[in-house]
């Protein structure tokens, strides 16, 4: 399969491309502020926890309100991004000049967006919930869960552009090589798989100790 015909706007760094950069800095604003709001201070107060509460709370976000958008523009279908008005389907249309499947609601990109939005923007929310109540470490078991989704998510979202030789992706320049692309992508992988690492290490420390106390009973 070809590659498109991809040409970078006359302006990249334009209205759209900051507003598209400030709209996830005020999310990450949100959840940071939410968290010292919201968080006891013996939880805050562990650097581990605080963070992987702003990092589940920014999560929620980016799925309600980013991407729940691009489902908004997504439908009734044939309805796509590109047709769309307002400032998030502008935003929308910023990113899919590194990746045209977004602006044509490419239906394999709105299929997995689904799940984000009403799955994963959910499961978020609630493990922030358990985090912040701190009445047992349950909440443990579901980021997990949602963690490795979401790196699923990933992997379906480009193996199957990269396996057909990328056509849809735009590498002609920096800022969408290694920001839209690489960045906010990256990110959905590399805190995922410290969250597993860090929750999966206090599970099985948890039921080793419950082992030893079985032995010892």
């Amino acid at each position: 399969m070809t590659s498109l015909d991809h040409k970078p706007p006359p302006e990249l760094l334009n209205a759209t491309t900051v507003f598209s950069l400030l709209a996830t800095v005020a999310l990450l604003a949100a959840a940071l502020a939410l968290a010292r709001a919201l968080l006891p201070l013996n939880t805050y107060t562990d650097s581990i926890k605080r963070w992987t509460f702003v990092w589940l709370v920014f999560d929620a976000l980016i799925h309600f309100i980013l991407e729940g958008s691009f489902i908004f523009y997504s439908f009734p279908r044939p309805r796509t991004v590109n047709a769309g008005i307002g400032p998030m389907a502008a935003l929308w249309r910023e990113y899919a000049l590194a990746d045209t499947r977004w602006g044509t609601s490419d239906t394999t990109v709105v299929s997995i967006e689904l799940i984000t939005v009403f799955g994963a923007g959910p499961l978020a929310a609630l493990c922030a919930e358990g985090l912040r109540r701190g009445k047992s470490e349950a909440w443990r078991l579901w980021i997990i869960i949602l963690s490795v989704g979401e790196i699923y998510g990933g992997w379906m979202t480009f193996a199957p552009e990269w396996i057909s030789g990328s056509p849809s992706l735009n590498t002609s320049h920096p800022l969408y090589t290694w920001v839209y692309l690489a960045f906010f992508n990256g990110l959905w992988v590399v805190i995922p798989l410290y969250l597993i690492y860090d929750s999966g290490k206090v599970i099985l420390s948890a039921l080793d100790r419950q082992q030893e106390g079985k032995k010892t009973a």
